[in-house]
């Protein structure tokens, strides 16, 4: 039993550290992002308990000038908010909106 421990322990924590390293690319994503979507929104948002301390990821948001444009050249009503909350080591919550076209498809929007 302790070696199924061990194993298991040797896997979480595998895995917490790809999370780690994933979450130091979230700068360079964003910042390919802005390079490559000039005016789209991008931000994210980062707490340090003390200031010497590692950033620690809070939360990330994109809203493309595509859909930003369209939106507002179509400017048809919010059809719908749906969300969902995230298990696992990266908990949290996900929202996004989404409108129906003229041809009855489902798009989400900003």
């Amino acid at each position: 039993m302790t070696m199924c421990r061990r194993a298991e322990k040797m896997v979480k924590n595998k895995l917490a550290g790809n999370f780690v390293e994933e979450f130091a690319m979230l700068w360079d994503y964003a910042d390919e992002l802005r390079l490559k979507n000039p005016r789209s929104t991008i931000k994210m948002v980062v707490n340090r308990v003390i200031p010497e301390s590692p950033p620690h990821f809070k939360k990330f948001y994109v809203c493309f000038e595509v859909l930003k444009r369209c939106y507002k050249e179509g400017s048809r009503p919010i059809l719908g908010l749906d969300g969902c909350f995230l298990k696992g080591p990266s908990k949290g919550e996900m929202l996004s909106t989404c409108e129906r076209d003229g041809n009855n498809q489902m798009y989400p929007i900003a």
